[in-house]
Parts: structure tokens; C-alpha cells; sequence
């Protein structure tokens, strides 16, 4: 069969000397029990040097419905090295091969070769008849309507429009001589996956003419696979190209563009927020309420930021107080070169232990952050964390 195409975002190339331990990989399916219809695979790790030959596609190599292997192939050449560990990601696309007529079985059998490396797994595509599987809140990641956005295709972009689960991309691309055209896809999401033909609409009424009996024509051009790392993050591909991060346009907070050249973003968080999704059982921690009020203040520690200062600075200081204004605690935002959704963006330290961030802040959808409990936890149960929300 031909080779099916899918990603890989960051992948390293190990020197002889070094090599890491493949088969700790983390392995996910998106969804979890696809059965037989569409998934990705992702494949997560860390290698000890960040050595490359440059950008990489994962290859589906061989499928017969019972297992599958996939190699690696570069497509673009360009040699770096460095000596820190680097986390990669996979996402292996399998929605082309869920599309043909190979029966799948309820096991499938993976094995991933690069380099002198093989990582094997058995994963299980339907939920075991003994098992009790149920999809937990982290998988079931829905996106922020709007427009979306990736650095470096400044001219395109993506309207999401959603209703529970059933949801409606828009892609605005260009035609072979430069004409904008809106795309269609409609589906209903499977946990925090989306898959769905891409349609090209011709014809039809203008805008603002008077409707007629025109009917537009309709042609099918591909399909699009995502998956949702965040409310306001996307994983994008169509048909063989890589996966690409598409993030909201808008958030409830602004940007300030730092650094001599203007190379990284720093997030502009002052206001008043408030707790809207809260969770923890750890039994030492409880949850969110144990930490922050439902209301609190994030306010500059230097006082506001004057365009003379932000070329020079690349991280700033916030102090986290209640409306009343005792302090909870620092908030160190730092300047990002790029967006990576999976990255937090401020630590949360807490004044009586400085030692190590007590919480790790992301950027989440519009208006909003997630939270994350940054220490090793001491004793079962979930970690405290949730999400806030700009109020003002």
C-alpha cells in the first residue's frame, strides 16, 4: 500500500554515543477506544541530546488492520545539535487508514522504528468487556469559538463555530491565482478529536444580492484532522501535510513584543480574575479554594510597563493579592519565542517557599488561564488545579 503521511513536530536524531530509551515512550490514542473509526496516535518522550538532521515526517509504512508500523523521513535538511534533554511529540495521523476497507481487529499492534531504536505497543482500540472506561475531563478538551491563527501564515486562518460537540471549521485559504475562498468541514467531535471532509463551495448568491435559485457547487477537496491540546489550541492537518498549531486571535489579556528585536511575547495579566473550574483531592492539598480566593487581584509588581523599559526586559514580576489586598504570592511571567501551548508561561511562587513554583499558569482559551499544581505530590488523589477567568 502507499506510504500515509503524518507528523512529527519535535523529533531528535541521538548520537552513537548517547542513545536514549525508546520504549519508555509515552503512547495516547486520540480518542482513547476509536474502534474503527479515525484516530491519532501520539507518541510522547525525551531524548538526551537535541542532535538532528533537521524536520521529520513519521511515515505509516505498513496497516493491516491488526498492526502497524511507522518510520521516520526528513524533509528538511538542516543540522543542529546541543547537549540538553529535549521532549518530542508524535502525532501519527491514522484517519486514512481508518477510511479504507481493511477490517480492524479490537488490538492493534505498534511498532515505531528510528534509528537503531524500536518502541512496540499493543493498544487496545475498543474498551475491554471486564473494563469499566470512562473518558476523563482532561480528554474531553473542547475549542473556544472564534478565529484562529498560526505564526508565519499570516494570511490564512480558521473561523471554529461549536455547540456542545457538534462543530463547524471555516478555512480561509487562497485559490491558485490568489483569490480568497472560505472552506467548509462539519462534524461532531470524539472526545478531543475532530476529523471531517474538507468541501470548497462555488456559486451561489452574492452578498447582499437578492437570493435566487442558484444552487452552489459543492466539491470535496481533502480532509482535516485536529486535535485539541487546549480551549484555545489547535493541532491542524489536512490531508498529507504536518500538523500545524493554530491558536485563538483573541485573548482577555494583552501582549507585550520584548527583547532587543522584539522576539518574544510577554502576557500583560493585570486585573482582576476569578476561580471558574476547580478541582483536587489530594488529601494533604485539597483544591484550588485552599490556595485563592474565588475573586483576586493581579497587579505589576514595578508598577505599569513604559515602552522605553519593555525592550529591555524579558520576564516581569506580578503580585497575586485578594480584593482586599493581602498578598498570596508572585506571579513570574517570561517572554515566549513562539507559542507553544504546552508550555507554561508564568510560575506562581509562594511566599513562604520560594524554592520551587507552588503553580504553573498556561495560556488557555480567550479570557481565560489554566492552572497546574507545580510539586511533586506527597500522598494520592488528584493534584489541585482548575482555571481563571479575566472578570474586568
Amino acid at each position: 500500500m502507499k506510504k500515509l503521511l503524518a507528523i512529527l513536530p519535535v523529533l531528535v536524531l541521538l548520537t552513537s554515543s548517547v542513545m536514549a530509551d525508546f520504549t519508555r515512550s509515552q503512547v495516547v490514542l486520540h480518542p482513547h477506544f476509536p474502534a474503527t473509526g479515525p484516530f491519532i496516535i501520539e507518541i510522547t518522550g525525551t531524548w538526551p541530546t537535541d542532535c538532528h538532521p533537521g524536520e521529520q515526517k513519521p511515515v505509516i509504512e505498513s496497516f493491516d488492520g491488526r498492526s502497524v508500523e511507522i518510520g521516520f523521513e526528513i524533509i528538511v535538511v538542516h543540522i543542529t545539535c546541543n547537549t540538553s534533554d529535549t521532549p518530542y511529540r508524535v502525532l501519527v495521523d491514522m484517519s486514512e487508514v481508518a477510511r479504507t476497507d481493511i477490517a480492524t481487529g479490537d488490538i492493534l499492534e505498534l511498532k515505531v522504528s528510528f534509528q537503531d531504536e524500536t518502541l512496540e505497543r499493543s493498544l487496545e482500540l475498543v474498551c475491554p468487556d471486564d473494563a469499566v472506561c470512562e473518558t476523563a475531563p482532561a480528554d474531553q478538551q473542547r475549542p473556544e469559538p472564534g478565529l484562529y491563527y498560526t505564526p508565519g501564515l499570516a494570511n490564512q486562518g480558521l473561523l471554529v463555530a461549536r455547540q456542545n460537540v457538534a462543530m463547524a471549521i471555516f478555512p480561509l485559504v487562497y485559490d491558485e491565482s490568489g483569490r480568497p475562498q472560505w472552506l467548509f468541514t462539519g462534524n461532531r467531535m470524539v472526545e478531543d478529536s475532530f476529523f471531517t471532509e474538507v468541501l470548497r463551495l462555488r456559486g451561489g448568491d452574492c452578498f447582499g444580492c437578492e437570493p435566487s435559485d442558484t444552487t452552489p457547487e459543492i466539491t470535496a477537496i481533502g480532509y482535516l484532522s485536529v486535535l485539541i491540546d487546549r480551549p484555545g489550541v489547535m493541532q491542524v492537518k489536512l490531508n498529507d501535510s504536518l500538523f500545524t498549531v493554530y491558536q485563538s486571535l483573541v485573548f482577555g489579556y494583552n501582549t507585550f513584543q520584548v527583547g532587543p528585536a522584539g522576539e518574544q511575547t510577554l502576557i500583560d495579566l493585570e486585573g482582576r480574575w476569578g476561580i471558574s473550574e476547580n478541582h483536587g483531592t489530594n488529601p494533604p492539598l485539597g483544591d484550588l479554594s485552599e490556595f485563592f480566593p474565588g475573586a483576586f487581584d493581579i497587579e505589576n509588581e514595578a508598577g505599569a510597563l513604559t515602552d522605553k523599559a519593555i525592550p529591555r526586559i524579558t520576564q516581569v514580576t506580578y503580585l497575586v493579592t485578594t480584593l482586599t489586598g493581602e498578598t498570596l504570592g508572585q506571579l513570574v511571567c517570561k517572554g515566549q519565542t513562539g507559542f507553544d501551548g504546552s508550555t507554561n508561561v508564568c510560575d506562581f511562587i509562594d511566599p513562604t517557599d520560594a524554592a520551587d513554583p507552588l503553580f504553573l499558569f498556561y495560556q488557555d482559551g480567550p479570557s481565560s488561564l489554566s492552572i497546574e499544581y507545580g510539586r511533586p505530590l506527597i500522598a494520592v488523589g488528584i493534584a489541585p488545579g482548575g482555571k481563571a477567568v479575566r472578570l474586568d
